[in-house]
């Protein structure tokens, strides 16, 4: 990336709304010709701490902002929070990987609206010309890219979904600044909770009992996701055993080998909610094993003096290691989709016992479909 791309501002910069308020009443520093001297005390992001100066003419975005999933990850904190139990976080070197790994998808405003999130080590995402609706490429690929915004836009798997291929649709045009700015209900943990896009929204004559498709029609309201019918393959990962690499002292890397994999499972609907209301959905695996944290004892010995937990998965049954799958490979015809036969009787398609791996979480046995539906037609 060109130096200029990375710190370099656009002349037209200054006479926008934003570069009219002045560098430094932003970022910090001081008015001054010397370099050295002008970057004194600067703040690199100053929209980082819960919406910082932009809450100064933004406020009825960042009050809710500061507290949304989006900004806080909240999702793994909880998930986290439960598989270790009655460990708690502030026992172990858990807060220290949030901050070196996790963080780096933490969104600020100016991580969305500005600059490429930390992530992807970029730097500023039109020389400083703030941006309404991110560029889905520099900023949404960069945390999502391994599933939603690769399989999106055709960059993981066989195919782009429809809605991007078609009609080249970005993120926004369905993850609207109003979900993504204010996580509702404000008491939700994890995503499948939260008020998101539903294709009943824009697709209204689908829904069960309403659509002048007979297929459409042939289960009954919530009984299926929409993407069990109209998704094509989609990611998963699989074997992610989580470390610490200390190569340097006080230099700490985090390590997430995986081995990832297309494949297509129905499974029951572990989470289900207004927002995620389907019976059964597909379903993806969260690459985690219960000795995925193991090395954290050792690093915790070395970095502090006393050993962190000996078991510090300790809860590891308690959630699956399937969940409910936002895939986004949308396609109006698919292999399964031709015909009912086409779904009903095959037994690959759908998360059973023998899909399981036995050293993986009981809760698993929640998710797996214990009868494949026979074809239509037969007994």
């Amino acid at each position: 990336m060109r130096g200029r791309d990375v710190w370099g501002v656009d002349k037209a910069f200054p006479g926008t709304l934003h570069g009219r308020i002045g560098c430094i009443n932003c970022h910090k520093g001081k008015n001054a010709d010397n370099v050295a001297e002008a970057h004194k005390g600067l703040v690199k992001d100053p929209s980082a701490a819960d919406g910082g100066v932009c809450g100064q003419c933004h406020a009825g975005i960042t009050s809710t902002y500061k507290n949304a999933m989006h900004y806080r990850l909240t999702g793994i904190r909880d998930i986290v929070n439960t598989i270790i139990e009655p460990h708690k976080l502030q026992d172990t070197l858990l807060p220290a990987a949030f901050k070196l790994d996790c963080n780096n998808c933490h969104a600020t405003c100016g991580s969305c609206h500005v600059a490429w999130p930390i992530v992807a080590k970029g730097g500023l995402l039109a020389r400083h010309m703030f941006q309404k609706n991110p560029p889905m490429e520099k900023t949404c690929y960069a945390c999502h890219g391994s599933r939603y915004a690769g399989e999106y836009m055709g960059l993981l798997g066989p195919y782009a979904d429809v809605h991007y291929e078609k009609y080249q649709m970005v993120c926004t045009d369905c993850h609207k600044g109003d979900f993504l700015h204010n996580t509702r209900p404000a008491d939700a943990k994890r995503f499948y909770a939260v008020r998101t896009p539903m294709c009943e929204n824009c697709h209204p004559n689908a829904v069960p009992g309403k659509s002048n498709i007979p297929m459409h029609n042939a289960h009954k309201k919530n009984e299926l996701a929409c993407t069990v019918c109209h998704a094509t393959e989609y990611f998963n990962c699989t074997n992610c055993h989580v470390s610490l690499d200390v190569k340097e002292p006080g230099k700490i890397t985090v390590i997430f080998p995986a081995g990832p994999l297309e494949t297509f499972k129905i499974g029951r609907n572990y989470d289900r909610s207004r927002y995620n209301p389907y019976a059964y959905d597909l379903v993806r695996h969260t690459p985690m094993l219960k000795n995925s944290l193991a090395s954290f004892r050792y690093f915790q010995y070395v970095l502090t003096g006393k050993p962190g937990p000996e078991d510090l998965i300790s809860n590891y049954n308690a959630l699956p290691t399937w969940n409910s799958a936002s895939v986004h490979t949308i396609r109006l015809r698919t292999p399964q989709n031709r015909t009912c036969n086409s779904c009903h009787g095959h037994k690959e398609l759908f998360l059973t016992k023998s899909d399981l791996n036995p050293v993986e979480p009981t809760a698993n046995l929640k998710i797996i479909v214990t009868s494949v539906p026979p074809p239509v037609g037969r007994r």
